[in-house]
């Protein structure tokens, strides 16, 4: 008898380094790192931040899961939790929420090089929230974090920092002053074009570079064949939900525009 395989909620947490990993899921990282090098690479990029208009729109999932698959590679790749108020990178990480991180560091409580931790024996490596600050905003825009910044930019090939939703506090453009660019996920059928294109431009009135956008939580099963939207150059993984990279299906571009 063949096993089940139980499929993931929209809500769930899933690692490109599990092996029970659904394949096109994993497809659809190795495609979004290839585009990102591609970006990365034309732009002389490597310190990269990843937000998101609303909470829940899979944020921490695109950074772990991209600096997982960009470890794989070859590289050697820093992931950085700042969402200091909702860290969740940890999960995925299988390492203790309590772990002494980022916070800790720019508390001078630990140097970073004892904050940084290796994930197992691979090219990754991060650096977690710490203890929840009663101040988050202020520690991200001070002169540590630009040091913090700077110091991991020698060590690594790239450094991405999973930072907070757009719209709901302003750690994200803080950041954005120090970062080479950003990748903006938007999850489908949570918000409205409206916000997205609000948190597009905040980040730029920030002056934070957009590389690039990742379509998130995209269902299969909902819009029908998928054959429909494959020559548009998106990607998802199986079991009804999935990650897009690239450009909109023209039909739903011109439904936009009404």
């Amino acid at each position: 008898m063949s096993r089940r395989i139980r499929k993931p909620t929209t809500k769930e947490i899933l690692s490109v380094a599990d092996e029970n990993a659904p394949f096109n899921y994993v497809e659809a990282y190795k495609m979004l790192c290839t585009n990102f090098e591609f970006i990365a690479a034309a732009q002389d990029c490597k310190n990269i931040m990843i937000t998101s208009t609303v909470a829940n729109e899979g944020k921490t999932n695109v950074s772990s899961n991209l600096a997982q698959t960009l470890a794989g590679y070859d590289k050697k790749v820093c992931l950085v939790e700042c969402d200091l108020r909702r860290p969740s990178a940890h999960r995925l990480i299988l390492m203790s929420r309590n772990t002494e991180g980022l916070t800790n560091v720019l508390k001078g409580e630990i140097e970073l090089s004892k904050a940084v931790k290796r994930v197992g024996e691979s090219n990754l490596h991060v650096l977690l929230a710490g203890s929840t600050p009663p101040n988050p905003s202020e520690l991200l825009a001070s002169d540590k974090m630009k040091n913090v910044i700077d110091e991991l930019a020698k060590e690594y090939d790239y450094i991405i920092y999973d930072t907070p939703p757009v719209l709901l506090v302003t750690d994200a453009a803080t950041l954005g002053k120090y970062m080479d660019g950003a990748l903006l996920v938007v999850s489908h059928n949570r918000v409205e074009r409206s916000l997205a294109l609000k948190a597009k431009k905040n980040l730029e009135a920030a002056g934070v570079k957009i590389l690039g956008a990742v379509y998130s939580m995209y269902s299969v099963k909902a819009a029908g064949a998928y054959s429909s939207y494959s020559s548009y150059n998106y990607y998802y993984y199986g079991y009804g939900y999935g990650y897009g990279y690239g450009y909109a299906p023209k039909d739903k571009k011109e439904k936009d525009k009404k």
